[in-house]
């Protein structure tokens, strides 16, 4: 009996499940107050980096299982736009986690008085949105079940985390937030291409910019080396 598919299922359940019934939730607060907020975030963060790692094995062994049934062929001029979307996917990821957010942990401590800057003006979630545009890339150049429920997960961990973190930042932070939250998007350049805020290259830096850069050719040149498929 071919068991690669169901593992997959199994595995991106568990990834969400641990991220979504727990993280934001009540349960999260009850187990802080268990074991204090240090011990959660170390363990929230084995069970999230095992979680993935299972998905990733699980994957792997799905694509050759029976029950990966092709659900489409992508276009070849797919594939070259799926070239610039990961392009943008990397800088959004890369600056993201380099640059201040009103949307992280302790985001009142400095939000200062610029809160939408840089990164921020092409989406106020630059992290997650840039996961989430690589993870829909995929699902559209990648068109078999395998792929469509790994990197599928992935993009629905982004989208329902995103709005998560937004309501928890609205009660938290309230007006300031909703404030933040009009002149921002989820989606990369809506609030921009809606005039709700200006494009400033400038505030992101040129050395945030080439550093992504490198990372995402480096990553490009070495895919099929590190993932055994060629991303061209």
């Amino acid at each position: 009996m071919e068991t690669g598919m169901w593992t997959l299922a199994l595995a991106c359940a568990f990834f969400l499940c641990i991220h979504l019934m727990i993280s934001g939730t009540v349960l999260k607060l009850q187990i802080i107050s268990a074991i204090g907020p240090t011990a959660y975030y170390i363990l929230f963060s084995l069970f999230s980096l095992a979680g993935l790692a299972w998905m990733m094995h699980a994957y792997a062994i799905a694509m050759a299982d029976a029950l990966n049934l092709r659900i489409w062929q992508a276009p070849v001029l797919l594939k070259a736009l799926a070239l610039v979307t990961n392009f943008v996917a990397f800088q959004l990821i890369i600056i993201g986690y380099m640059s201040k957010s009103p949307t992280s942990m302790g985001a009142l401590k400095h939000l200062g008085d610029k809160p939408v800057y840089g990164i921020i003006r092409v989406s106020r979630h630059p992290v997650l949105s840039g996961i989430g545009l690589w993870a829909l890339t995929h699902m559209a150049c990648n068109g078999n079940l395998a792929s469509w429920i790994f990197f599928g997960s992935l993009l629905a961990l982004c989208v329902l985390g995103a709005n998560s973190i937004d309501n928890k930042r609205l009660t938290l932070m309230g007006d300031t937030y909703r404030s933040i939250r009009k002149r921002t998007s989820i989606i990369p350049f809506a609030a921009i291409l809606t005039g709700h805020t200006p494009f400033v290259p400038a505030e992101i830096g040129v050395a945030k910019f080439l550093f992504a850069s490198s990372i995402y050719f480096v990553t490009l040149a070495f895919h099929e080396f590190l993932f055994g498929l060629s991303a061209v």
